[in-house]
């Protein structure tokens, strides 16, 4: 009896290990997916923060004392809310955040900068006392360049003061008791400490270009027999000299083979940036639909004349085109949608939690709203995290990203 259990339990671990190994999702980091070796890090920020419900004096300074407060993690909602949290039962007011950490003396002289991918409401964030950035929004990343005022070897401390009262300076600008979804506040998403070198990529949120910064995709022609992509990145350089180097791309299918490479010659003077744009031209293309989700991963590397690796990441890209046509309705790809399109409104709100949703709820919700048959999701009235969005270019699911403040429209 003891060896058939035994027999019978090893059995359910293997099973639960083999589930377990089939499928894990793949989580972006600040908009990005991390390569070894590039010089470019991501370090999760999320533990070990202290946070107080309420105003508070004092609190930025340094030395204020706040071990009577909270010790919580991000992604933070505030508070547990009910099942049924309709009626504006939720928080709104200050809340702050402190968080103590030690900066590596190693990455002295390099470029860090702190990612907050959405504190709701109006904020502000301290870094050792000094006032660093204010934010005026509840949906995009608040983005802080930490580089100089980091005490490398040694204690630093973080203050974020959050802010989701009913105040028309943030969008959408209306108060909550006449809105259709809540303000639900804190810092409510993932916080990351990004590195790199001081040649980089940079990040569309942060350069505030219009139609600029980053890496940014679109498609020409698209076909299975032959598409066109457009790549346009954004370089910086703020070292003491001017660069000169290449920017690579390294297209992959599914099965990590390069099918398209390029290497683009540039030179980048000090405290300047340059866009390069290219054109690849693919044959035998894998086009992207709900059914057939395929994704090609985009290597973007930065190299010097020394041919060594500055910066780099990779992206995941779906080719596809999407047109609608007067009297024919949707068409995907070059060819009529051959079914109705079923769609639904989706807020980025669970139960108990607020919006405070680990990646993983993120991906479940998109894993469920696929399988129960529906093909598009309107991002009920605003830009959501980007696991969700993660989740569903790669479940296969159309997205409408709405920005908040469409009732001024």
């Amino acid at each position: 009896m003891k060896k058939i259990l035994l027999t019978l339990f090893v059995a359910f671990f293997a099973f639960l290990t083999y589930a377990a190994a089939a499928y894990q999702p793949h989580f972006s980091t600040a908009g990005f997916f991390e390569i070894a070796g590039t010089g470019r890090n991501a370090y999760s920020m999320n533990p070990a923060w202290r946070m107080h419900k309420g105003h508070v004096d004092g609190a930025e300074n340094v030395s204020f004392d706040d071990s009577s407060w909270k010790l919580t993690s991000l992604p933070d909602g505030i508070e547990k809310l009910p099942m049924e949290a309709s009626g504006c039962v939720n928080y709104q007011g200050e809340v702050w955040y402190r968080k103590h950490f030690n900066a590596d003396a190693a990455w002295k002289g390099q470029r860090l900068v702190l990612y907050f991918e959405a504190i709701m409401g109006k904020s502000k964030v301290w870094v050792n006392g000094k006032l660093m950035k204010q934010h005026f929004g509840g949906f995009l990343p608040v983005i802080v360049d930490v580089s100089n005022i980091l005490k490398y070897g040694e204690d630093n401390v973080i203050t974020v003061m959050a802010d989701n009262s009913d105040d028309p300076s943030y969008p959408p600008g209306k108060a909550q008791d006449v809105l259709d979804f809540t303000y639900a506040g804190g810092i409510y998403r993932d916080c990351w400490l990004i590195k790199t070198n001081k040649v980089f990529i940079t990040d569309a949120n942060e350069e505030n270009h219009i139609a600029g910064g980053g890496v940014f995709v679109s498609y020409g022609k698209v076909s299975e027999e032959l598409s066109e992509i457009n790549i346009k990145t954004m370089l910086k350089n703020i070292a003491g000299s001017n660069f000169k180097g290449s920017l690579v791309y390294e297209l992959q299918d599914a099965n990590r083979t390069v099918v398209w490479s390029k290497n683009l010659k540039t030179s980048i003077s000090h405290q300047k940036s340059s866009t390069l744009s290219t054109k690849a031209t693919l044959k035998d293309v894998q086009l992207w639909t709900p059914d057939h989700p395929y994704l090609y991963r985009l290597n973007i590397y930065v190299k010097n004349q020394q041919n060594k690796i500055v910066d780099g990441y990779y992206i995941r890209i779906g080719i596809r085109s999407l047109e609608f046509k007067a009297g024919d309705g949707f068409w995907l790809n070059g060819k009529p949608y051959p079914e109705p399109l079923i769609g639904a409104n989706r807020h980025q709100d669970f139960a108990i939690v607020g919006n405070a949703l680990s990646n993983s709820l993120h991906w479940r919700d998109a894993k469920k709203l696929k399988d129960t048959g529906l093909r598009v999701i309107r991002n009920a009235h605003y830009p959501q995290d980007p696991a969700f969005m993660d989740a569903c270019d790669e479940l296969g699911l159309f997205v409408i990203e709405n920005t908040p403040g469409w009732q001024f429209w």
